[in-house]
């Protein structure tokens, strides 16, 4: 009896100890959850004690996500911070009401630096540059320049960074637009061929079919592939006529944020389009041959690179994350999409197999000459659009280059756009510096 009595009190006794370890785990387990569930979110950036807690300013209230709203501080970047040098990715000191912060950015030092100094070198009136990439959004390059003592433009001499700035006419950069309504709409491939009469770079209503010629022309028929690689306006100039409706060419522009804000870390200009009034304003909005279509060069690098990653276009930014002096963490990049996508992904296959063709044998072949010769480059996936277009205001040269690269060996994939305001003498191509920056992204 005593035996069996010491057994069952054993039992008893390694069941309390079992019960209690168990219980001990679940309670553990309740308090360990939100920690577990936290590293899922974006971590509590400020907390009550945080000095900033007690700001008059609602935007600096302590809460779970971010409320520091970064568009509404235009402060947070010193004026000429994207031209100057030296340049340093960290922000240091920055007063913003009442407050030093830290600013940490996504910049690629190197990238920055290269593309200043070749703006400061060949001096243009104007000029501009972005490059991001199409993974993640991490904008690594964004640098603008002034040329002093002459000006390119009014209101873009106005403006503290070009790259947000949308007064620049869009020209040949709308044609992107242009093939993809194209080819969603009406399943064609770029190897289907139309009649051109006339010069390839001009527009007249004769070349149209809105009026008669007095000469007579033997049409000649080209290639979509080849008609967008080499900018030729007149086929791009019926496509407005033929296969748009006034309102459907102005939803199209829309659906990739013309006439819409962008969502950016700071504040952007919304780039501009108008509805055609008469068949010839279709033809000239289509293939870009209009000033009144402008664009910024951060939205012509999302629109060149929209289509390599259909339905998945980041949103793109520059502020990794923003520290208090006393190291509270009131602001921290969340991803998001950009504010539009393109759905369709054969159209998109088509119109980045014509973007290659611009660099291979288009408008851009000259500029990739220099790069080409590097064993290494020649091994990269390389596309974009070129476009030229007077200034509306000043009257000077604006000239376009918006492109992507890809590195086969790694998957790196980038967007960049530059923009060149050209005085009395044009000293170097969009293109050429646009090259520069891809071999140096994707070559490292």
């Amino acid at each position: 009896m005593i035996i069996k009595a010491r057994i069952v009190q054993g039992l008893c006794t390694g069941r309390a100890i079992i019960v209690g370890l168990v219980g001990l785990l679940l309670l553990g387990g309740i308090f360990l959850l939100p920690v577990f569930k936290s590293e899922k979110l974006v971590p509590q950036l400020v907390g009550e004690s945080c000095p900033l807690a007690s700001a008059p300013d609602s935007t600096w209230t302590c809460a779970w996500q971010n409320s520091f709203i970064p568009t509404e501080y235009p402060g947070l970047f010193p004026k000429n911070f994207f031209s100057s040098l030296p340049f340093s990715a960290v922000l240091t000191d920055v007063a913003v009401a009442g407050h030093k912060l830290k600013v940490y950015t996504t910049f690629d030092e190197k990238l920055q630096t290269e593309l200043i100094k070749l703006l400061h070198r060949y001096h243009p009136l104007l000029g501009a540059g972005v490059l991001f990439e199409l993974e993640s959004g991490t904008v690594a390059v964004m640098a603008d320049y002034h040329h002093n003592g002459e000006s390119g433009d009014a209101a873009a001499e106005k403006c503290d960074n070009l790259c947000l700035f949308s007064g620049f006419p869009a020209a040949s950069l709308f044609k992107i637009v242009t093939a993809y309504g194209v080819l969603d709409k009406q399943k064609i491939s770029r190897k289907t061929c139309y009649p051109v009469v006339g010069r390839h770079h001009t527009l007249y209503k004769y070349q149209l079919g809105l009026a008669k010629s007095r000469y007579r022309y033997r049409p000649e028929h080209i290639s979509f592939e080849k008609a967008f690689a080499r900018s030729i306006n007149p086929v791009f100039g019926k496509f407005g006529i033929d296969y748009f409706s006034p309102d459907e060419l102005l939803g199209l522009a829309e659906s990739f944020a013309f006439n819409n804000p962008l969502s950016f870390d700071l504040p952007v200009a919304e780039s501009r389009v108008k509805l055609p009034e008469t068949p010839f304003q279709q033809a000239e909005t289509s293939c870009g041959f209009i000033n009144t279509t402008t664009l910024s060069p951060l939205h012509a690098a999302l629109i060149v690179g929209a289509p390599l990653v259909p339905g998945k276009l980041p949103q793109p930014y520059l502020i990794r994350r923003i520290v208090d002096e006393n190291g509270a963490e009131i602001f921290y990049h969340q991803p998001a999409k950009c504010n539009f996508q393109l759905h369709d992904k054969s159209a998109c296959r088509e119109l980045t197999a014509m973007m290659r063709a611009t660099v291979r044998y288009g408008t851009a072949r000259k500029s990739f000459r220099d790069v080409r010769r590097r064993r290494a480059f020649r091994k990269l996936e390389v596309g974009g659009k070129t476009g030229s277009l007077d200034m509306p205001e000043s009257g000077h040269r604006c000239e376009w280059f918006a492109g992507f690269g890809r590195n086969p060996k790694t998957g790196k994939m980038v967007a960049v756009a530059v923009v060149l305001v050209h005085g009395e003498k044009r000293t170097i191509s969009s293109g050429y510096i646009a090259s520069e920056l891809l071999a140096g992204a994707l070559l490292k």
